[in-house]
């Protein structure tokens, strides 16, 4: 993944570039629920770092869990040029699959998608938004129709001339 720093912004859903120290942040609470869903973009200290975060909190914790529950958390940094790239992720406390194919879109997708349910004062969803932004799209994944070679066609069966003759 190689993005400018506006077309990452844009993936993640904030309005501009941020600066060094600055935060944008996006919070819906659901009174019905009990829940609080936030998600955050920080820029680092200078300009070559950013981290992305999703918490839910709770307002009375399900059983055997703490009231603050962090979704994801992945961070990008400068690849030297003006591109970032996502260095390090966690998902629900796990490291992320690096052998997941495209794992760094994929986060950046998945926050993009949680901030537009949020952006809308709504509580995505979690699992579902994980389900469909990390395993429903992959690429190649296995079944599907196609594939093996291509069909030797000889020049002449492409004119409609029969062997020996006009």
């Amino acid at each position: 993944m190689r993005l400018t720093s506006r077309e990452l912004m844009d993936r993640l859903g904030v309005p501009n570039v941020l600066t060094p120290y600055e935060t944008y942040p996006f919070t819906v609470y659901d009174a019905a629920q009990g829940l609080t869903c936030s998600a955050e973009v920080r820029m680092g200290m200078e300009d070559n770092e950013i981290e992305c975060e999703i918490q839910l909190v709770h307002d009375t914790p399900p059983a055997g869990k703490s009231s603050m529950e962090l979704v994801i958390w992945f961070q990008l940094k400068h690849s030297g040029t003006t591109e970032w790239d996502a260095k390090d992720a966690r998902m629900k406390g796990e490291p992320i699959d690096r052998t997941l194919y495209n794992w760094e879109e994929k986060c950046c997708n998945f926050f993009g998608a949680v901030v537009r349910f949020l952006k809308m004062d709504q509580i995505p969803d979690i699992d579902e938004l994980i389900d469909d932004e990390f395993h429903s799209r992959e690429r190649f994944g296995g079944g599907g129709a196609g594939g093996g070679k291509s069909p030797k066609i000889k020049p002449g069966q492409l004119l409609g001339m029969k062997k020996g003759g006009f």
